[in-house]
């Protein structure tokens, strides 16, 4: 009896298997591609994605490969447990599978992407999930500053599947899963330094520091009577001015000045007039340069300015140091991406291993239809960083 039943629990596994097979690569047909939706066997149940036409770069609005093997990758290997209550961000999340997955296994999912992608994203999160309560979408774009935004780091866990295909993206993608993965301190106040001496004085205003209040308290007064003084003094001046000039008019109705006194000799009038014309020559001179300086400005403004739209070249490792300082978080970091070496992943490697560990996880054993393809996750840590290790990364190059 043992061993008949053991037989139909086999041939069960056998019927399950073949019925959840997911054959890959997929078809480039253009009607399976963006037409109709993508049907994914998950657990007792089949997902359904949606695929679009729709939003500006088409490539988003399809479903790729390396987003199904991510998703049959938490689905069998880190599984429930090593998911529930996870707080988890995924960076250009697509059409939403993975996401979706995450959702459905108990991860607070926040997934990231284009605005263009939004409609197409809010409408696979509402039809596979009945508990929205969990699910996110936003959008996020990669190397942005994250103060003072609504993604706040650091993040349980970080996912991304074929992110990796730009190169002039590689900077912006590193320095945003620095950022999500590092603990960011409070902006200091003005009265931080005054706090932090009081707590190590047990809680006791330290005698420096309270000569020092007392001191800027006296300079404060000292301030405010130099104020009042002056404002006295104004007072004062205004006042003898308007005596001074009744008296003078007085004086001048009184007594009658001879015309040859107030006359003043012609050389030095023309010594005046030369002065004059001299001061307007540097006047103008000076106008004049600074005009050019200005110039001179925002012509090296304008190619920096282009540059950092078009975000056309790789940034380099000192646009990376301030992410790279921040102190690391126990963030886990999970890339999926195919390897079909492209410059791009060249790139991302040689650099990726200055800042992260990292461990490669093939993935052909995860379903009977993955052996078609080299997909392979990269499970990322950050690492703690120096500013002379940063330095050296710089002189390697």
């Amino acid at each position: 009896m043992g061993r008949r039943s053991f037989n139909k629990q086999e041939q069960h596994k056998k019927k399950l298997e073949i019925s959840q097979t997911i054959n890959l690569p997929r078809s480039w047909d253009y009607v399976e591609r963006f037409t109709q939706p993508f049907l994914y066997p998950f657990e007792f149940e089949t997902l359904t994605i949606k695929q679009s036409e729709l939003g500006d770069i088409k490539i988003n609005a399809t479903l790729w490969d390396t987003a199904i093997v991510m998703s049959k990758f938490f689905e069998i290997v880190i599984g429930r447990e090593g998911l529930k209550g996870k707080r988890i961000i995924e960076l250009g999340g697509g059409v939403g599978l993975t996401g979706i997955v995450l959702s459905k296994m108990g991860a607070n999912i926040t997934i990231t992407e284009q605005k263009s992608m939004h409609s197409i994203l809010d409408f696979n999160v509402r039809n596979n999930l009945t508990d929205l309560s969990k699910t996110k979408v936003s959008e996020l774009w990669w190397g942005d500053d994250l103060t003072n935004s609504e993604y706040k780091a650091p993040y349980d866990m970080i996912i991304g599947s074929d992110l990796i295909y730009e190169d002039h993206c590689i900077d912006l993608l590193l320095k945003s899963l620095l950022d999500l993965s590092s603990y960011h301190p409070k902006p200091k106040s003005k009265y931080s330094d005054i706090i932090e001496q009081i707590d190590a004085n047990n809680g006791e205003i330290p005698q420096e520091l309270l000569e020092k209040l007392k001191l800027g308290e006296n300079e404060n007064e000292d301030n405010e009577d130099n104020e009042n003084n002056n404002n006295n003094n104004n007072n004062n001046n205004n006042n003898n001015k308007t005596t001074t000039t009744t008296t003078t008019t007085t004086t001048t109705t009184a007594t009658t000045v001879p015309i040859q006194s107030t006359i003043e000799p012609t050389e030095k009038i023309a010594e005046n007039n030369k002065s004059k014309e001299s001061n307007t020559d540097t006047n103008k001179n000076q106008i004049i340069e600074s005009n050019i300086n200005e110039k001179e400005k925002k012509k090296k403004k304008k190619p920096i300015k282009k540059k950092k739209e078009d975000d056309e070249d790789p940034k380099g490792e000192d646009y990376l140091f301030e992410s790279a300082l921040l102190e690391p978080a126990d963030t886990v970091i999970y890339l999926g991406y195919e390897n079909r070496q492209m410059s791009a992943e060249s790139i991302f490697l040689s650099k990726v291993h200055n800042y992260f560990e990292i461990e490669e996880i093939k993935t052909a054993h995860l379903n009977p239809g993955f052996g078609g393809v080299d997909i392979r996750i990269l499970k990322m840590k950050k690492k703690p960083q120096t500013l002379e290790l940063l330095l050296s990364y710089n002189k390697k190059e």
